[in-house]
């Protein structure tokens, strides 16, 4: 169950099941997640509706458009939304003040267009506006995270810890992006490196692995199997993130191959809770907590290639060596985009479902779910063995396989979204 949700048949009488009180300034924790979740899936059909264009016609930035609103505008705004939605529920305590989380929504969205607009244009300025006001966002972010700490009762580090750890990561990779965009002189090494370390894995990849210890035991309705591996993990973690971001944007081989040891390391850990949540769940998993579950093997898998590809050829073997491909299918397309599709399946329905207990979460079905937890794994696997393998006779079979399994997934997850505009509707 995830902290801070209902428990069906809890006994409370039929008059408060209809909503819950809000909290004293009318701001609930479901206000929060879902009007960043709303705002971020508009950006991903946005950055949709460009790759198709782009594909039909391409254009020089339309690639780097789609993946700019996918993962600025779209995966960024659930990490905001979901983390200030997690800690709330861990602290004990309300989300932040509404001006401060409506400063943030409104900061974040304006960065990402004007970054939208500025690159293509060629504007320096505009370029280091834009990263400007992510930045500023980012500091009311934090902010947020210190408000509720002041309202709680109680102290819980790591209801903040990781999301604080990768706001620190994605200051300096936003700093490195704004660098790169504008054409500016980088002779120290690979700074274009150190920013994708410092974006994907430091941002997204700190957020993740941090919500993870709490969040895929909510999923399976467990505990934490191994809890005193959470620091271990978080220190591996950082300090590897930390040594590659350096060892790349410095050209420090040794620091490079150490940051991918010790990020293998610490998805190792991270694999051992993952194990012991499904080991200990007490009944059927849902759809999401399947797909959440697999694509953290590809996590693990993805980390270890690219490991192995350092140590044999070079750090740099890792991100454009023969393995580039398979790797990046790996960690972006198997465990990035699984986990953050798995995750909103579950709290697009927890939001519907908070905002009216009446209504329930889906049943799980143990037959459908497991062949499409399959199809899942199956698709990723095959794209990123082929590219490995260097087949390009069977890399088109594969690649339909998983946009098909992408498809239902996009397709679900707008339904849900639909049913939240519809029904519980996010104000702030």
């Amino acid at each position: 169950m995830t902290p801070g949700a209902p428990r069906e048949g809890d006994g409370r009488c039929r008059a408060r099941r209809e909503r819950p009180a809000p909290p004293p300034d009318g701001l609930r924790p479901t206000d929060v997640i879902g009007s960043f979740f709303l705002a971020a899936l508009a950006m991903m059909l946005a950055a949709a509706t460009v790759a198709t264009l782009n594909a039909v016609d391409p254009w020089s930035w339309g690639r780097w458009l789609a993946l700019h609103l996918v993962f600025v505008g779209g995966i960024s705004q659930l990490v905001l939304g979901a983390s200030q939605f997690f800690a709330g529920a861990f602290l004990a305590t309300d989300p932040p003040s509404r001006p401060l989380v409506r400063a943030q929504l409104a900061l974040w969205n304006l960065g990402t267009i004007t970054l939208a607009v500025a690159v293509p244009l060629a504007s320096t300025a505009g370029t280091y506006l834009a990263a400007a006001i992510l930045l500023a966002a980012l500091v009311l972010y934090t902010a947020g995270f210190a408000q509720m700490r002041k309202r709680s009762l109680g102290s819980v580090p790591w209801a903040s810890r990781w999301y604080l750890a990768a706001a620190v990561f994605l200051s300096f990779g936003l700093t490195a992006g704004a660098i790169l965009a504008t054409g500016a002189s980088w002779p120290h090494g690979n700074l274009l490196a150190a920013h994708m370390a410092l974006n994907l894995g430091g941002w997204f990849g700190t957020a993740i692995v941090g919500t993870l210890h709490t969040f895929f035991p909510s999923l399976t309705q467990s505990q934490l199997r191994f809890p005193r591996l959470q620091e271990p993990t978080f220190r591996a973690w950082t300090l590897g993130i930390g040594a590659l971001a350096v060892g790349y944007g410095l050209a420090a081989d040794v620091l490079a191959v150490a940051g991918w040891l010790l990020l293998l390391l610490a998805a190792a850990m991270l694999a051992a809770n993952i194990a012991g949540s499904l080991l200990a769940a007490p009944g059927e998993l849902s759809l999401a907590a399947r797909i959440v579950g697999v694509a953290q093997v590809f996590l693990f898998l993805g980390l270890l290639v690219a490991a192995a590809e350092a140590i044999d050829s070079g750090p740099a073997g890792a991100l454009a060596g023969p393995s580039r491909a398979g790797v990046g299918t790996l960690l972006v397309v198997g465990w990035i985009g699984m986990t953050v599709a798995g995750s909103l399946l579950h709290l697009l329905a927890l939001l519907i479902r908070v905002r009216d207990l009446r209504r329930g979460m889906p049943k799980p079905r143990s037959v459908r779910d497991s062949a499409f937890a399959a199809l899942a794994v199956a698709g990723v696997g095959a794209v990123a063995l082929v590219q490995l393998a260097e087949a390009g006779a069977v890399e088109q079979p594969a690649r339909v396989l998983l946009i098909s399994v992408y498809l239902v997934l996009g397709v679900r997850i707008a339904w849900l979204a639909g049913r939240v505009v519809a029904s519980a509707r996010p104000k702030l």
